[in-house]
């Protein structure tokens, strides 16, 4: 049943994206005023990574907004008491795994000058947001499926998130404004 519904709702994001258009525009942590940050905390250590990078970012003072995705049915109460953290999880998806929560539509909608999808594993629901997102520069992990980043790490399947993010530390100050 669950592969149908991938399958439906992959069929719909398909039929998204045909229309779908975005600005593209090279941007690094110097020239960006807007960041997005999607991603999917399996645990207390990776919230707390991804709580550290928005440490790192806020020295740039940038606007960020940050997204996660649980895969689960309710959200761990520990996870509940960050501050400027919106959260969804398996709840607020419909039958077809597309999130139906307004905080997902404006997180889409936002023209962040960065992107950055931070999720280490497949989870449609944030393939759904990152590749419908308007962003200018998207950032994330190479995948086989979809290339709807314009800058892609390749991770191995034993990379952790917080060697991901000190790739993107290390490489995304090294691209050129140029528009």
């Amino acid at each position: 049943m669950s592969n149908i519904k991938l399958k439906v709702g992959r069929y719909t994001l398909g039929k998204k994206l045909r229309s779908f258009k975005r600005v593209r525009e090279s941007h690094n942590l110097e020239t960006a005023k807007t960041a997005g940050i999607l991603f999917n905390p399996t645990d207390q250590t990776s919230f707390e990574q991804i709580k550290q990078f928005l440490t790192y970012l806020n020295k740039y003072k940038l606007q960020i907004y940050v997204l996660g995705y649980i895969d689960n049915k309710t959200i761990p109460e520990s996870f509940l008491f960050w501050k400027g953290i919106n959260l969804f999880s398996k709840q607020e998806l419909n039958w077809t795994m597309v999130p139906k929560t307004p905080v997902v539509t404006d997180f889409i909608d936002k023209p962040f000058d960065l992107l950055f999808d931070l999720s280490l594993t497949d989870h449609f629901p944030i393939e759904y947001i990152s590749r419908l997102s308007k962003s200018k520069f998207k950032i994330g992990r190479f995948t086989q499926e979809h290339s709807s980043f314009d800058l892609m790490f390749e991770l191995n399947e034993n990379q952790k998130l917080e060697e991901f993010l000190e790739h993107i530390k290390k490489y995304i100050n090294l691209i050129n404004h140029i528009n």
